[in-house]
This record gives C-alpha cells, structure tokens and sequence, in this order.
C-alpha cells in the first residue's frame, strides 16, 4: 500500500463566491506550506447514557460534521494576498496612500525629510511605519528606494536611517514629484467588512487521493518572528464540511505559488514608543475570528461558519535592559 508523502502534495485554495458555492475550478491558487501543515474532516461523536445492565455504552452516533484546516507557511511577501483578506475582514486597498504629483517637495538627506509647503502628509493617509516610495526626482537614486517613515506631520515625512539606503541626495522643490506607498494595505476597517468563504483543495498526486473543505472562513492566523529564522505563519481554517472526493485536483491549472521574498527576523525592524527596539528575541501574535460552527436539529453540518469580533493577543521575549521593557509592557 503506498504512503502518502508531503513531497508531492499540492494545497490549492480559492475564494468562493458565496456561502454554499464551491469555488469555480478555474479560480484556485497553490500555496507553499511547512510539513505541519494539516487539515480535512473533524466529526462529533454521542451515544446513549442509559445505564445498562451488561454495563455497556451503546448506540454510538455521528454528530456535527465539519472541516478544519491548518496551513503553515514562512511569512513571504505576495503569499497570503486573499488569506490576509479572509482574517482581517476586507479586501486589500490597492490605491494606498499618495500624494499625487506635486512640484513642493523638498528633499533633504542629511535630515532624511521630505517637506512640502500646501496639502497635508495626514490627510493623505501616510502613517508612521509605511513604506514609501518617491517618483520624479532629478536625481535617480532618490526614487523607486523604500523609505521608512519614522515621523509623520502634516508638512513632513521623516525616514529611518536604515541599512538598505543609497547615498541620497538632496534636492529643493521644483520637480513634479509623487510619493506613495507601494503595493496595497489591509485592516480591519470600522465599517464595511467582508466575509470571505474558500474552498480548500488538499491533493496527494502520489497516491491519486484528493480531499476537499467547503465553505472554509479564516478562524485566526499566527505570526511567529524569530532571530535566526524565517518568520512563519500559521492560517487555522474552519469550514461547514469536508469529504474525499476523487483521485484528481478539484482546481484546474491552479495559479503557481508565490515565489516572493520570504521575510527573516535579523532582517526586521519593531519600532515602539518612538525608536527602533533591537533587544526583542522573539515575537508571536495571533488575530482569532472566534469562528465556530453550530450543530441544528435536522442536519449533520453547520449552516454557517459564525464569528465574533477580531481579537489581537501576542507575546514577546527580550533581553533585561535594564527596566525600559518592563516599564513600557
């Protein structure tokens, strides 16, 4: 009898349309994964409390059916795009904060600020701990380069001294110049959210054995950042049911997993309470949905997956510095 083995096992996942509504086929995404990674059907179990005189349990029964799953993977950039979408309870916001092309902003390198003299930093939605990118500078190592910001005024924008940077230069205003955050941001908004469902598609192409989890909602997510290692994180999926289904991918030609940057702790950066911190030795945080599953007269399965509130718990570790941890935590 063949043994299934990791090494030929494909994760595809794609985001469903609706409660009740499979995924199309054609919609899944492959996802890299650590060897814990694991998941499929979880059922309840009840039998008869009669006491008996054979001094036997009988009539043992199935209950509430349902489908759990757990995904690990390294923190990677570009890797948890919808997953990201499903735990915080809205889609990415693609058009992020900009200034739109403006000709009054200075640069000056030795203060590292960009200052500008109308419009506001604030009101364009820049915040401490963004990354920026400028455009339409004269000198060219002054655009396309990440800039942290480290203070944020309606006038100013303030940027680390970081590793990475160039020689920048400075400049007077002048040039049409636009500085935006690159890529997308998502949090959990005040109004508005989403309710994302997935369908999980578990395939084991060495032993042709394919596994499905329907109507899946992203239960918590953890992140774990440690010094000598690439930071992972951990999806916890619960869904109203889970089957075998086949010996073939229930995704047709799944889109190939990221290949993007995997993200290390030497390589982070935590800032709190107005500096970067390099005494941290370890950092874990989890956001818990609260999902749940609820068992009804007349069904084996849940009609929903139900959540609560988004709840943020973490912990860290860090060398005695003397109080100033203790004092701020």
């Amino acid at each position: 009898m063949a043994i299934a083995q990791n090494l030929f096992r494909q994760i595809a996942i794609g985001k469903q349309a609706a409660l009740g509504t499979l995924a199309l086929t054609n919609a899944g995404q492959l996802y890299n994964f650590r060897p814990d990674t694991s998941g499929g059907l979880s059922k309840e179990s009840f039998e008869s409390d009669s006491i008996r005189r054979d001094q036997q349990f009988s009539n043992p029964r199935h209950g509430l059916r349902s489908g759990a799953f757990s995904l690990s993977q390294e923190l990677q950039l570009g890797g948890h795009t919808e997953l990201w979408e499903g735990a915080l309870g809205a889609d990415f916001d693609t058009t992020p904060a900009t200034t739109g092309s403006s000709t009054d902003m200075a640069l000056d390198a030795a203060a590292r600020t960009i200052t500008r003299t109308s419009g506001s930093f604030i009101t364009d939605g820049f915040k401490v701990g963004d990354i920026v990118r400028a455009t339409g500078y004269t000198s060219a190592v002054n655009n396309g380069t990440n800039l942290r910001l480290t203070g944020v005024t309606a006038l100013v924008l303030t940027y680390a001294n970081d590793a990475w940077l160039p020689t920048m230069v400075t400049e007077a205003a002048g040039d049409t110049v636009t500085i935006a955050v690159p890529g997308g941001v998502c949090q959990v908004p005040s109004t508005g959210h989403t309710s994302d469902y997935y369908t999980i598609d578990d395939f084991h192409d060495d032993i042709n054995q394919q596994s499905t989890v329907r109507d899946a909602r992203v239960s918590s997510v953890s992140v774990d950042i440690a010094p000598g290692a690439h930071a992972t994180v951990t999806f916890e999926f619960l869904g109203t049911d889970a089957s075998l289904d086949g010996t073939a991918q229930y995704f047709v030609g799944p889109t190939a997993a990221s290949n993007g940057a995997l993200l290390a702790g030497p390589e982070g950066r935590l800032r709190y309470d107005g500096a970067d911190s390099a005494v941290m030795t370890s950092i874990q945080f989890t956001i818990d949905r609260g999902a749940e599953v609820k068992a009804v007269v007349g069904a084996n399965v849940s009609p929903d997956v139900f959540t609560s509130g988004v709840r943020v718990s973490g912990s860290l570790s860090a060398l005695f510095d003397g109080g100033s941890v203790l004092v701020n935590f």
